[in-house]
């Protein structure tokens, strides 16, 4: 099979980008030929490291340019042809878009010069935060794709319910290396570097990008609260971003210099994930968090917003707690609930065996590949 990845966003970090890397690898061991068009970005190396072919094509123009929607277009149709691709994986509605128009419409429907058959077009969504790319997504989806791949129930519901024909679409959570991401002994050089005693501390961590939708300001103010009744708790703030210098100064204006760590961008993050206690995500928009399940899978109690599918994610009062996003007084008595007895610890024992049970990167793989297949080899 020769699939092709289409991506908005560059090769940065962040989670679609992260899939790209366990499926690159994954499906290049399986002997398929593996594609990805979008912008270079800094894990460019480790795509290519893996096995996959990269094609610089900017799907990240301003929607209104029509010159920009054609280029991409255009370069896509010529990679599709140089390439004799078979499949084409969009990862957003606007990819599928763009798939659609090069593929079904631009000058003429292509096919397969070899077969005479379309390239199936099998769309993956992993979120959609838009409300109006919501409004209509299910009627574009249903029009742009042949079949779409959804990472949670919450996501899949809403868009059925916008239009999208359910049998047009199934559920395949994305998966985690539970090789890589596994309950490890923390590193006390590590942990000494922060300024952090494991003996002493319970610590907090939260592993995002310092944006708006992360929420790390309602963290901060909740772990205020914390910190006032437990001055040996402390938060770990993994990640970087456009708000790392606000959020620093807010941490200043809260006195919390002293009990709050930033640690900056980190590809070590299981070496990280091992020195916390409780992961905390804070966010206002979630679809269906990596950074929960990693932290899940390296044995970690995680405290959730009680948004998008989040609940799918931890079970509450089993392997975490939940609570109303924004809410910092209740974010705080969670905080603070799940120190108590120790529950975390039994927590986090149960999180690891969630993650293995459900959200495996096997089963992840033998799913999508499902039904890839399928449809490279019963193309309309």
């Amino acid at each position: 099979m020769r699939l092709l990845y289409l991506l908005t966003e560059p090769l940065g970090i962040g989670g679609v980008q992260s899939d790209m890397l366990a499926l690159s690898e994954d499906l290049t061991k399986k002997g398929h030929e593996i594609h990805i068009a979008t912008r270079p970005g800094v894990l460019l190396d480790e795509i290519l490291a893996n096995g996959a072919r990269f094609h610089d094509l900017n799907f990240h123009f301003q929607i209104w340019n029509p010159f920009g929607f054609l280029r991409a277009c255009l370069g896509l149709r010529r990679v599709i042809r140089r390439e004799r691709l078979e499949i084409v994986a969009p990862q957003s509605v606007r990819s599928s878009i763009i798939a659609w128009f090069a593929l079904r419409l631009l000058p003429f429907s292509y096919r397969v010069a070899a077969t005479g058959k379309r390239i199936p077009i099998v769309t993956t969504i992993h979120n959609i935060h838009n409300p109006v790319h919501f409004r209509y997504a299910g009627k574009i989806l249903d029009r742009c794709c042949d079949y779409v791949i959804f990472e949670s129930h919450y996501e899949r519901n809403r868009v059925t319910a916008g239009g999208l024909p359910e049998d047009k679409s199934e559920v395949i959570h994305s998966g985690i290396d539970t090789d890589r991401f596994r309950p490890l002994d923390p590193s006390a050089e590590l942990a000494a570097s922060y300024g952090l005693d494991k003996e002493k501390h319970r610590i907090y961590g939260i592993v995002a990008r310092l944006s708006e939708e992360k929420g790390h300001d309602y963290l901060l103010r909740a772990f205020r609260k914390v910190s006032e009744k437990d001055p040996d708790a402390r938060l770990m703030i993994v990640g970087d971003g456009p708000l790392m210098e606000p959020t620093r100064a807010l941490c200043t204006e809260l006195g919390l210099d002293e009990v709050v760590v930033f640690t900056g961008m980190q590809r070590n993050v299981a070496e990280h994930l091992a020195l916390f206690d409780v992961f905390v995500l804070s966010s206002t928009r979630e679809s269906f968090p990596l950074a929960a399940r990693e932290a899940m899978a390296a044995g970690r109690a995680a405290i959730v917003p009680r948004i998008g599918g989040c609940p799918e994610v931890v079970d509450e009062g089993n392997t975490g707690y939940l609570f109303e996003s924004r809410n910092v007084d209740e974010l705080a008595e969670q905080m603070m609930k799940i120190m108590e007895q120790d529950r975390y610890v039994e927590f986090g024992k149960r999180s690891r065996q969630r993650v293995v049970d459900l959200f495996s990167r096997r089963q992840w793989m033998d799913g999508d590949e499902r039904v890839y297949l399928a449809h490279t080899r019963h193309p309309n």
